[in-house]
Formats: structure tokens, sequence, C-alpha cells
């Protein structure tokens, strides 16, 4: 990370991400709710001044109805001093426009509203909002008129806050501390991944041990572990190296130091070119035993590492690389290579079975007596390819077969030129391509090896 960068809190993150959201919900909920009861409060005012208009114009019908029947005047006149009615206002007018009735707050000779309206109607009376409900008479004789005060919407709004800030906020509260205490537990495994991390020592590639990690955490951790088993793979592939590099190089470099003083003291030509070949001897065998340390520490580092599964390897080309090197010590051995590939072609990875081969074919040189004999060859059995290189050598007892595959094992040949890592770097491609290897005796009367790739599945 930049120096310059500040690092920031995914837990912080998440937790403001919620409280955002729950305050969007809150918001959006409490406005949806205002609109709700403001659309309420409205229907209810309206048809509480409708109902007040009509029940005042049927007392008002049915007492004229009683006093045309008892021969009076059919209205009384209209009272100087009317009672109050509270909030409401109303007013009743004839038709000719005398005022009949009148509420104590409305105006004597104003009507709340012109005679010919009739319904809901919202209007200003002395800077304050009201609403209307007009009502005529069947014969239009009548015109009463009540009016209410609409309600104060800040007031409203006042008093949902107050609520809110009653009856929310404490949920509220709670609802925030069960949602950080949440998060801290949701994110607890990646404090325990980061702690294990920070105090896990150079050279351990331990799995991770996390009890229950969340289902997102799952990759991570699953790709953590696999990269410790890549590096515990490389590091004791290293280990095994450097230990074995140092045993083996061992021998050779004492040989080559004691032959070189020897040289250095002989007086006599011949001793001296003795001791020199012999340096040179010495030389090559270190540098075959360092080649083949190599090639062993490539093959087992590579592990799973690589996908081969859509490689495809050409034999003959394979054989001819091998050939190149090899060629001039069958040559010098007057040995006779005889070539037969049915299958030329196989999955796998270049490198790997250009090892395999040039190991086989060179413990069969090795070992092949001078002018003898050594058939490569490959042939489909059922599914599998099956690649057999016999010689003419002295082949390995069956008992010993087994332990053939043993690194530095020479099967008791101790004075060969062989360093008993070959068939070890055989073994290790095979793993690596899931094949299997037999050691068999040969029809040419020495050791047959066969190796059985198995089609992919």
């Amino acid at each position: 990370m930049p120096e310059s960068a500040k690092p920031w809190s995914l837990q912080t993150r998440v937790g403001l991400i919620s409280t955002f959201a729950l305050c969007t919900g809150l918001l959006f909920g409490s406005v949806g709710m205002f609109i709700a009861d403001a659309v309420e409060d409205d229907n209810v005012i309206d048809e509480q001044v409708e109902l007040i208009a009509k029940n005042i114009l049927r007392s008002e019908e049915e007492g004229r109805a009683q006093r045309i029947a008892a021969g009076l005047s059919p209205y009384l006149p209209a009272a100087e001093d009317p009672p109050e009615t509270g909030l409401h206002r109303y007013q009743v007018w004839l038709k000719d426009g005398s005022r009949l009735l009148k509420s104590h707050n409305t105006s004597h000779i104003q009507p709340l509203l012109p005679l010919n309206v009739s319904g809901l109607t919202h209007i200003k009376i002395e800077g304050m909002d009201f609403c209307v409900y007009a009502v005529t008479s069947q014969d239009r004789d009548l015109v009463v008129q009540v009016a209410t005060i609409s309600p104060n919407r800040m007031v409203q709004i006042a008093l949902l806050l107050g609520q809110y800030f009653a009856y929310i906020l404490l949920p509220f509260a709670l609802i925030l501390g069960v949602n950080r205490w949440l998060l801290k537990r949701s994110f607890y495994p990646l404090d325990v991944m980061a702690d294990n991390l920070l105090h896990r020592g150079p050279y351990d590639v331990t799995p991770m041990a996390i009890d229950n990690p969340p289902r997102e955490m799952l990759p991570i951790v699953s790709a953590l572990d696999s990269h410790f088993r890549r590096v515990g793979r490389a590091m004791s592939a290293e280990h095994r190296f450097t230990s074995v590099a140092a045993h083996e190089i061992r021998t050779p470099l004492a040989g080559i130091r004691a032959q070189a003083q020897v040289a250095s003291a002989a007086t006599d030509p011949l001793e001296i070119k003795a001791s020199l070949k012999s340096v040179m001897q010495g030389v090559d065998r270190a540098a075959r035993v360092i080649e083949q340390l190599i090639d062993l520490n490539r093959v087992e580092s590579t592990g799973e590492e690589i996908e081969w599964s859509h490689l495809q390897v050409n034999l003959p080309d394979v054989y001819d690389e091998v050939m190149y090197e090899l060629g001039p010590k069958a040559s010098a051995r007057n040995l006779s290579l005889n070539v037969a590939f049915a299958e030329v072609q196989i999955h796998g990875l270049d490198f790997a079975i250009y090892m395999l081969l040039r190991n086989l074919i060179a413990n069969a040189i090795l070992y092949c007596p001078e002018g003898g004999r050594i058939d490569i060859k490959t042939q489909r059995q059922g599914d599998n390819i099956v690649l057999t290189v016999d010689d003419s050598g002295p082949g390995i007892p069956p008992q010993k077969r087994e332990s053939a595959f043993e690194k530095f094992n020479r099967l008791g040949k101790a004075g060969s030129d062989g360093v008993g890592l070959g068939l070890a770097i055989v073994a290790q491609v095979v793993e690596l391509h899931r094949a299997k290897i037999h050691l068999l005796s040969s029809p040419l009367g020495g050791l047959r090896a066969q190796v059985v790739f198995k089609p992919l599945v």
C-alpha cells in the first residue's frame, strides 16, 4: 500500500452503509406515514364538515315543516347572540340573501361562500386556511355553509417528529447497537485470519485455522491454503535438493581434490596424466550429479501447478533431442538402438517427457554391455498408451526392483558411472502425469521399463 494512502475500515463502511439504509428507510417511511395521515385527516375533516352542514339543513327543514303545520311563520328570526360552536363556523341563508342563522364567530352580513356555490371548497378567512362545505335544500330556499380550520401541517410535522423521537429513537439506537455487534461478530474471522498471518513463522505453511468462517471468506481461505501447500512443496523440494546435493557433491569433490594433490606431487608424466584423467572423470561425475539434481528439483517443484492435460507431446521429436545428447555415448559402445513409435503423441509436459525418456535410455546405455541392444517402442493397449524401453544388460533382480526408484540407490553397483537419480526422476515424472511404471524382465535378457499412460478423464 502506498505510504500516502490512509487505511480504511471495511467494517466502518459497512456500518455506515447499513446506517444510511436504515435512516433512509425511516425517512421515507415517516414521509409516507405523514402523507397518508394528512390525506386521512383531510378526508375526516371534509366528512365532518359535510355531515354538520347536512345535519343543520335537516334540522332546519324539520323545524320549518313543524312551524308551517302549526300555522306559524316558517322561519324564526336570527338570534342576536348565537351560542359558541367551538372550532366550527356556520351560516344559514335564505335564497333572497337574508341571514337566518349563524355561529358566534362568523360575519353578520357576509356569507362564507357565494350563495350559488355548493360542495366542498378551501378558502382563507382572516389569513387562515378553512375548509367550507355548502349544501342547498331541495327547493333551494335554504343554503347552509359550515367551515372549519384546515390542519396546520407544520404543527403536524412537529407532533410527528416528537412521536418519532419519543417512540422510535430508542428502538433506532437498539437497532444500531445490534447492527454494530453483528458486524463485529461477522468480521471476527477476518481479525482471526489477520492475527494468524501476523504471528505465523517464516517456515509455517500449515493450513489456516479459522472456525466456521463465512461463505464469502471460503475462497480466500482456500486460496491461502493452496498457496501454503505450493510454498510447502517448494520448500520441501528445496530442502531435499540442498541436503542431497551437499551429500552427493562431497564425494566427487573429495576425489577431485585427492587426484589434484597426486598430480601436483607427481613427477612421472604418466602418473600426472592418469591423475588429471581421474580429475576430469570426477568433474564429469559432479556435473552429472548437479544436472540430475536440477532435473529432479524441477519436476518435484512443478507438482500440480501446471495444467498439462491439453498439451500434446510428439515422441519422435523428443527422442531426436535425447539422442542428440546420448547418441555419441551409444555409438562409442557400439550399441544398437531400435525405435518403433506406433503412437507418436501423448498428453503431457514436454520437458518432463524429455527427462523421462532421456533417463530411461541413459540407464539402458549405461548398463548395456559393449555391442548390446536397446529397443524403444510405443503401442496402444485398450485406452492406454504404453512406452517400453528394453535393454540387453544384466537387468535388476525382482526383489530389488521396488527399491530401484529410491534416490541415490545404485543397486550395489558402486563402480558404475550412475548417480542413482535416473529412476527417481522417472518416478516423479510418472507421478506428475498420473501414469504407472513397471520394471519387468526384458525379452532381450536385461530390464524392461514399461510406462503406462492412462486416458484423461
